[in-house]
């Protein structure tokens, strides 16, 4: 390892294992140490050219096998996945009662009540689709009502999710003629560290299915791709959308014959997991009707009705919003099939782009995808944003749950500023390294 990499290998090493052990009340040690960890992820992946692969890729197995020996603590997520676990190898369908109601009626099941305790959302039905129930199913089936021994086993799958991801990137990145170390742009970004392996987000899931995908189609193994692409809206249905967005080579005439079978597929999946329990679906209007977080556009918006009518239109800005992002998905796609320059890592890269403009609920974990797609389309933003989106962590601070909205001011125009500087300077990513 060069010299000039040494120094922030060990500090970015560092202050990653650091961060693990930090609870989110911590703000502005949280913030810090982030900061520092980014800087030094920066000067490995930029400054006078990139770390070596190999030694970047130690690097991030370093990172995150570290957290294997840390508690989640960005995150209390991680219990509802126990306890759907338990409600299916105790034969009760996750979907079939809140954590409430199951607590208040031992007849149909005695549950923990400490576990009960630890959920975050116990009024509320699982959101969490098939292919992440097969995983809690599992793990709960391996490992018990042990709180460690089913963290260590989350922990465990998304380590190797994280590898697939980096071995698929990889290819992608030389099957684009792309320089092929800027796949340590995702190996070692602090906040994929943090939140995939570190705090046990299932959304590297649904990009491993979405890149497998995309490779298949590249090698025209239909069939398989199908499956991928199955499996990744089975994990997180966010990826549904991108079905019109699949590369160009299966244009015009498979298109619509892809899009329909994945569709069909996942669908019936959905169907033979789900059946009659289709109480969830609650739960996912919320996100449009009553959940907020971290949203831009959407507390302009916000503030805009206070303004006009007095108190909040969440109710009808959500779905608003969604009806813009729909919109402006059908523009996108005309782009898509009119500009040949507009290939499909661009066009998926502003599709979710404009979704997360648009949502009501913007969590720092969704940005893993944005990152994925802006190192095969070589935009820059997304990396600032895994950056900025940390500021949203002030909800927590001192214990408290209450947004910080010169903070989440901040993140969006800095984000605004850095769009604007990148189009008009037309700089991508390849400027930035050897």
């Amino acid at each position: 390892m060069k010299n000039y990499k040494l120094i922030p290998s060990v500090l970015w090493l560092v202050t990653m294992v650091w961060l693990m052990q930090i609870n989110r009340t911590e703000f502005i040690l949280l913030w810090s140490l982030y900061s520092i960890a980014f800087g030094a992820y920066i000067w490995l992946v930029i400054h006078q050219g990139p770390i070596a692969i190999r030694n970047g890729l130690i690097l991030a197995l370093l990172a995150r096998l570290a957290s294997f020996f840390f508690d989640p603590l960005l995150s209390d997520d991680f219990y509802r996945f126990i306890w759907d676990g338990m409600l299916v190898n105790n034969g009760i369908h996750p979907m079939a009662y809140t954590p409430t109601y199951l607590i208040t009626h031992p007849e149909i099941l005695h549950v923990n009540q400490t576990l009960y305790e630890a959920l975050n959302s116990p009024d509320y039905f699982s959101v969490y689709p098939p292919l992440s129930q097969w995983i809690f199913s599992l793990s709960y089936l391996i490992s018990g009502p042990n709180l460690l021994a089913n963290v260590l086993c989350y922990k465990t799958v998304l380590l190797v999710t994280d590898s697939t991801i980096i071995i698929l990137l990889y290819k992608l990145l030389l099957k684009r003629n792309l320089p092929s170390d800027r796949v340590l742009f995702y190996a070692l970004n602090p906040l994929i560290v943090i939140e995939f392996v570190g705090n046990l987000h299932m959304d590297g899931i649904m990009i491993v299915g979405l890149l497998a995908a995309v490779l298949m189609v590249e090698k025209n193994n239909l069939s398989v791709s199908i499956l991928a692409m199955a499996l990744s809206i089975l994990s997180k249905m966010l990826t549904l959308v991108l079905l019109p967005f699949m590369p160009k080579s299966i244009y015009p005439r498979k298109i619509l014959w892809y899009a329909l079978i994945t569709t069909g597929f996942s669908v019936l999946i959905f169907w033979l997991s789900f059946g009659a329990h289709t109480s969830w679906l609650q739960s996912i209007r919320l996100w449009f009707q009553t959940f907020e977080f971290n949203a831009g556009l959407y507390y302009l918006v916000r503030y805009a009705g206070m303004l006009i009518k007095g108190y909040n239109l969440i109710s009808i800005t959500g779905p608003a919003l969604a009806a813009c992002f729909l919109l402006g998905t059908c523009l996108l796609w005309v782009k898509y099939r009119g500009d040949v320059s507009f290939d499909w890592a661009h066009a998926m890269l502003f599709v979710l782009t404009l979704y997360f403009f648009c949502a009501t609920t913007i969590h720092p974990w969704y940005l893993g995808i944005l990152l994925v797609l802006s190192i095969l389309s070589q935009h820059v933003y997304p990396i600032v944003w895994t950056y900025l989106v940390f500021l949203s962590y002030s909800h927590y601070q001192d214990g408290g749950y209450a947004e910080n909205y010169w903070l989440i001011a901040t993140e969006y125009l800095l984000l605004a500023a850095f769009i604007l500087w990148e189009w008009l300077q037309k700089r991508p990513l390849k400027h930035l390294t050897a």
